[in-house]
């Protein structure tokens, strides 16, 4: 008989039988500053004297900002501290007064809280800037486990913030006029901090700005006055060049050309509309990092990347009400009762577009790199994998970092995937403008996933899938444990056993010889309704994390009064 499958804890640790023979899952570090990192940290300190910086932002609703700042450090308050979820009305700060001068992995870290304005408090780690290596770490030692919510604290704190008080944080931006200072004394010029706050709006957000080494990568790819330009164009809507010069005050012609060299550098989307050039405001990600994707070997790039986002990005991403992409079922005849669901059949989805492009993988391209590493030299999975449709194909053909394609060309490529046992993933839009084809031992998001350590049933909206098992037919010959790209199927005396990794991806469906495992859609009142494009994804991320308190706006003026 066929019976849903709940996720369980899971029986042996997920180094010990997820990986098995695979080497590329050494890569996966586990929770805590690996050795090699702490040992580069201790010897910057011990030779520079410096304490590590961080800045975030903390309010009694949205405490993570302060989560991640202490778990970018792999330590989390003592537990004679009050955190600031129990400390309310003007209390926080002081909640925070007995976390001083902690010593966590040979690493020096004074946490004083201070009043800002209005019951938010920031808290600083002091010191001077970080080097490369010491950002990884702090991101790669986020402490997911020790942060993350249940399911009903995910909902609980989405009450924090009404939806009108929600929407008027996310539209209305703070007019930044005073530059900020870091502590090292390098000057950061008031439209790169506006700018920083916009982007901390738009879609996932860019985390908790924890350190100096958050401004480079705005001030690498944005003249000042770029910035000024870009904090002024309409957010959250397509736009014309009229429209930018009416935002900006700048003639047509002019705002059109500044919008077009943006758009060409991978910082504005540009679409065709009707005969019509239109533009939007992307987010860090989905948007720029992927947009820029012909730019990661110049040197400093990815460092800049990850100095961009706060140690808290992914666990953001994670609460913002949907994920940024979601896995669809590997091929359509796996899907048990029903026919699979609307834009969730990617031969459908080929045939929906004229224009079709291939691009390198994103994660497979970018993550090399920052280690040193060429392109594709981290896993054996194909690099030519991310698909892009529509708009979105011709904006990655005409910048270069996508190669048109065909239809039949297309669906080799993607059929290639499912046979290598990719998750075939979609952009959470109706129009799927993108589809990505990942794997828990290289892609970003799975990766994610699998730091969770089990926590993936919080992230919501995740699947519109359930996976069913008829046991009675199941010969236990092991095929689903050895294809799962999560590497959450263990074969016990009791048979295949499913851990608390599963994406409904359906994959092992794909392998398996009795046919004993199918997907099933989850009731129509239980699923996502998917925004109809980028930019209303853009803005419902937004607005989820303006609710629980995420967006807490950088302003110099407050911070240096």
């Amino acid at each position: 008989m066929l019976r849903k499958i709940k996720s369980e804890p899971r029986k042996t640790s997920r180094r010990a039988h997820a990986r098995r023979d695979r080497t590329p899952f050494a890569s996966v570090e586990p929770t805590g500053i690996p050795k090699k990192k702490e040992k580069r940290m201790e010897k910057h300190t011990q030779d520079q004297g410096a304490k590590l910086s961080r800045r975030g932002f903390v309010t009694a609703a949205g405490v993570m900002s302060a989560m991640g700042a202490l778990g970018a450090l792999g330590c989390s308050p003592q537990e004679t501290a009050q955190s600031p979820t129990d400390a309310v009305d003007g209390s926080a700060a002081e909640a925070w007064n007995g976390i001083a001068d902690e010593v966590v992995d040979g690493i020096t870290v004074d946490v004083p809280g201070k009043p800002v304005d209005d019951g938010a408090y920031r808290v600083t780690f002091n010191g001077g800037p970080l080097t490369a290596a010491e950002q990884h770490a702090a991101i790669d030692s986020y402490d997911w486990r020790a942060n993350r919510l249940t399911a009903s604290q995910i909902a609980d704190d989405a009450k924090k913030v009404s939806d009108e008080e929600a929407k008027g944080i996310l539209l209305n931006e703070p007019e930044i006029t005073q530059d900020y200072v870091t502590e090292s004394g390098k000057v950061i010029p008031a439209a790169y901090v506006a700018l920083r706050n916009r982007l901390l709006r738009v879609g996932q957000g860019v985390g908790s700005e924890i350190h100096e080494n958050a401004w480079d990568f705005l001030m690498q790819e944005f003249t000042e006055d770029e910035a000024a330009f870009y904090v002024k164009l309409p957010n959250f809507a397509y736009f014309t060049v009229e429209e930018a010069g009416k935002a900006t005050e700048m003639s047509a012609d002019e705002a059109g050309s500044v919008c077009e060299d943006l758009s060409y550098r991978g910082l504005l989307n540009r679409v065709h509309r009707s005969g019509t050039k239109y533009y939007h405001v992307l987010a860090f990600a989905h948007g720029m990092l992927e947009f820029m994707m012909n730019r990661y070997d110049e040197e400093g790039f990815c460092d800049s990347v990850f100095g961009m986002c706060g140690a808290d990005y992914g666990y953001q991403s994670r609460n913002q009400g949907s994920p940024m992409y979601f896995p669809i079922p590997a091929e359509a005849d796996i899907v048990g009762d029903t026919e699979i669901l609307p834009n969730h059949d990617w031969n459908e989805i080929i045939d929906r577009y004229d224009t079709l492009c291939v691009a390198p993988c994103q994660c497979r391209t970018f993550t090399p790199i920052r280690n040193g590493q060429k392109p594709g030299e981290w896993c054996d999975h194909p690099m030519e994998t991310c698909v892009a449709t529509g708009e979105q194909a011709r904006y990655y053909i005409e910048n270069g970092i996508g190669r048109q394609i065909d239809k039949d060309e297309c669906r080799e490529i993607l059929q290639r995937g499912v046979d290598a046992g990719m998750v075939i993933e979609v952009m959470c839009t109706a129009e799927c403008d993108v589809i990505c084809q990942c794997h828990g031992d290289c892609c970003a998001i799975l990766r994610g996933f699998i730091a969770l350590d089990g926590d993936v049933e919080n992230y919501r909206h995740l699947s519109h899938y359930e996976l069913q098992v008829d046991h009675a037919t199941c010969i236990e010959c092991g095929s689903c444990a050895a294809r799962c790209p999560l590497f959450t199927i263990e074969m016990t005396d009791e048979g295949p056993h499913i851990g608390n990794l599963c994406v409904r991806c359906g994959q092992c469906a794909t392998v398996c010889p009795t046919g004993s495992r199918k997907l099933f859609a989850i009731p129509e009142e239980d699923r996502f309704p998917m925004p109809k494009d980028m930019v209303e994804d853009y803005y419902l991320k937004g607005l989820e994390r303006a609710k629980r308190g995420y967006i807490n706006d950088f302003d110099p003026a407050k911070l240096q009064a």
